[in-house]
């Protein structure tokens, strides 16, 4: 099996397990302190011919989305043969970029979708964990990741005789990567891409050139300025769309968000917001279409308080005692779940910010929920 067909089984993987990889931040969980993958037990026999005639390793990026990859390697002349944890390569669509990895070694590596896009962060992983930073960061393989103040991931067994990882989507863009990335970008700025294929057509071109003459920029630039600036508006975007939940009360808050999934509402949750805080647990623009939300306040030792709502506003969903997600808002109790009373948002908006005080909330009529 080639390392490209790896990878598109683990894209599959990584997009349809977790709410982050397809609609957003997922709820924080307590991540177990992770083993460090015992390495001699991962390597694959190859041969002294192989090692000698391998060629650097490069990480490319075959999809649609900028992506952010943190690599696990040997390097070089290190001290032990120990292996470093190291991130963030920034890889725009259509680009590689090579990797210091000693030759034969063991090396894996994981990537995460920029938070510019919208619909939040996409992963593509393996099942191996290691430490990852938000920021720019190296990480220690000896030491847990709650001690280096980060999270573990799971990251992808790379072949050591492979020269070439690239990253890719169901799509499969392959040498069209670099185009379909623009067309999600000019998606991610609200501009009309009715579908992210690749093709260089002509609607492609004059959806990128009004683009440009929109935001007083020549259409002449090259490929990486028009990233740039691409990636820049939508930037500017992000702030103002989705939902975004802060607490301005004196406990705990935990979210949960419902909206249009196709032809069905789907309700999630929970996002923890602290006291004084923001948190966006939707990332996608309102416009157009349903979403709601629900909360609860942490009250001592006694029930939680539940989230007031109007009748006007009210839509009643599904939730549950722990993290979950409802397809079906029929019959909830019958499934497991609980009905709870959710706030409606206006969809003749973008985005919005909600302002949670403690006089939005009321003592709970049903209890053991978060």
């Amino acid at each position: 099996m080639t390392i490209r067909s790896i990878l598109i089984t683990v894209l599959y993987l990584g997009t349809g397990l977790s709410f982050a990889t397809a609609h957003g931040q997922t709820p924080e969980v307590e991540v177990p302190e992770q083993k460090t993958p015992v390495l001699e037990k991962q390597q694959i026999e190859i041969s002294k011919t192989e090692v000698a005639a391998q060629l650097p390793w490069e990480v490319c990026n075959e999809t649609s989305f900028i992506q952010e990859v943190a690599t696990a390697t040997i390097a070089d002349n290190t001290p032990g043969n120990t292996m470093l944890v190291k991130g963030w390569i920034k890889l725009l669509p259509g680009t590689c970029q090579a990797v210091e990895a000693a030759k034969g070694t063991p090396r894996f590596v994981y990537a995460r979708s920029s938070d510019v896009h919208q619909g939040g962060i996409r992963e593509w992983n393996g099942r191996y964990e290691y430490c990852v930073g938000e920021d720019s960061f190296e990480a220690k393989t000896d030491i847990s990741c709650a001690l280096q103040n980060m999270k573990a991931r799971r990251f992808l067994r790379v072949i050591p005789t492979e020269h070439r990882t690239a990253f890719v989507e169901p799509a499969d863009f392959g040498k069209k990567a670099q185009t379909a990335g623009l067309q999600r970008l000019l998606k991610d700025n609200n501009y009309n891409v009715t579908r992210i294929d690749g093709l260089t057509g002509r609607r492609t071109t004059n959806t990128l050139n009004k683009f440009l003459k929109d935001n007083e920029i020549a259409t002449d630039i090259d490929i990486e300025k028009k990233y740039e600036h691409l990636e820049t508006q939508a930037r500017s975007i992000q702030d103002k769309i989705g939902v975004t939940l802060c607490n301005e009360s004196k406990a705990k808050v935990w979210g949960a968000i419902a909206y249009q999934n196709g032809d069905d509402v789907e309700s999630r949750g929970w996002w923890p917001v602290e006291t004084g805080t923001c948190l966006r647990p939707f990332t996608e623009s309102l416009k157009d279409r349903p979403v709601h939300f629900y909360a609860r306040q942490e009250n001592g030792t006694q029930t939680d308080k539940i989230l007031k709502v109007s009748t006007k506003s009210a839509k009643d969903l599904c939730i549950g005692e722990a993290k979950f997600s409802a397809i079906r808002q029929e019959f909830c109790e019958d499934q497991g779940y609980i009905t709870a009373r959710f706030h409606s948002l206006p969809t003749d908006q973008t985005g919005a910010r909600i302002i949670l005080k403690d006089g939005n909330f009321a003592d709970a009529t049903i209890s053991g929920l978060r």
